[in-house]
């Protein structure tokens, strides 16, 4: 072979071996694809106040899923706080996780998997994630509704260990309720600032939003602008409807934590019961075999965080859960409040948190 064919062969391979400069660009800013769908959801068929019942949501592809078109992912199921919708995870006005995911994925940092945001809002700013008799079944549209739809139109390792739940606020409150549960669909739980995880803080106190609460009309209920002076008026009357839903009672179709009596509050005990019955810091022992086959937990909330209960009870059940020698990680970080490091925590925790714990193995 002549000098210049050998050369030339050299050449070729070179060009083959090693990717040009724009393929290893291009490779380096791949980007997954966010795919808006609406999903029939047959568990809140029936509810009192006929919420609709095909639910928009949110599904993340990861960069190399139509090019690898055989390949299984892990899903994370990241639900959002009360009053938002699972907008709030992919819109420039919320968190947008998926250019964060993006980045991650590219950078190695994360793996590559399928993230799902469903919409769990409703009339009364948001469900809670909790079976209801007046708002529907939402904890069986979660684990049951949206993971089978998801599982039979996208490739997914549909297993719990390859499966995680996510949240804040609300949201995080419905990853831990769900989560512990519901080991047989989901292997890890990721909460940030999780609301409601015990009788604490502001709920122990009358807190002068119930005495609004028990004089409006439905009609002023409805017409009320959700300012932040009204934030605590809308937040009681939706966990009332969630957490003590009576069907019987047509104001609201529940019973509330407070009854006036005599120009003042006065706690009804039988109604912070049913509360309490349905909060994952008293249902650590109910459900211990469950947590502790989980596969990761992850509890987190800021140090500036404006709501009272999130930051005992979150401490509280961290306690609870390392009595019982329940392996988590519970975080307290700098700066955040109830929301402004949402971002930064699904960059720096989250993603990367799933990424270890879940199982991305095809077998």
């Amino acid at each position: 072979m002549s000098m210049q064919k050998l050369s030339r062969s050299i050449f070729i391979l070179l060009i083959f071996a090693f990717p040009s400069a724009a393929q290893q660009a291009a490779k380096q800013t791949a980007a997954g694809k966010l795919v808006e769908i609406k999903i029939p959801t047959p568990s809140l068929k029936g509810n009192i106040f006929r919420d609709v019942t095909e639910r928009d949501v949110s599904v993340y592809l990861p960069p190399g899923y139509d090019a690898a078109p055989t390949k299984l992912y892990p899903v994370i199921y990241l639900l959002h706080g009360y009053g938002r919708t699972n907008k709030i995870w992919t819109t420039d006005t919320g968190f947008n996780f998926p250019p964060i995911l993006d980045a991650l994925i590219n950078g190695g940092k994360a793996r590559e998997m399928i993230v799902v945001a469903p919409n769990a809002n409703n009339r009364f700013g948001g469900s809670f994630y909790l079976n209801s008799p007046v708002t529907g079944n939402w904890e069986d549209y979660i684990f049951r509704d949206v993971v089978a739809y998801v599982d039979t139109n996208y490739r997914t390792l549909a297993r719990a260990s390859s499966r995680g739940i996510a949240g804040s606020d609300m949201g995080g409150f419905g990853a831990v309720s769900i989560g512990m549960k519901h080991t047989d669909v989901f292997s890890a739980i990721y909460a940030m600032s999780p609301c409601c995880l015990g009788m604490e803080g502001e709920f122990l106190e009358p807190h002068p939003a119930w005495m609004r609460v028990l004089r409006i009309t439905k009609e002023e209920f409805h017409k009320l602008p959700q300012t932040p002076d009204n934030v605590y008026t809308f937040i009681f009357v939706g966990l009332s409807a969630a957490f003590a839903p009576n069907s019987e009672n047509k104001l609201f179709y529940s019973d509330f934590l407070y009854r006036e009596q005599d120009g003042k509050l006065v706690r009804n005990e039988a109604v912070a019961a049913k509360w309490k019955a349905k909060m994952p810091l008293y249902m650590v022992d109910e459900y211990k075999s469950n947590l502790l086959s989980l596969r990761g937990i992850f509890l987190d909330y800021g140090q500036n965080e404006q709501f009272p209960h999130i930051r005992i009870a979150t401490a509280l059940f961290s306690t609870s859960l390392a009595e019982r020698g329940i392996p988590h990680t519970f975080e307290i970080y700098a700066g955040g409040d109830h929301r402004n490091k949402i971002k930064e925590r699904l960059e720096t925790r989250v993603f990367r948190f799933f990424s270890e714990r879940l199982d991305f193995s095809e077998r």
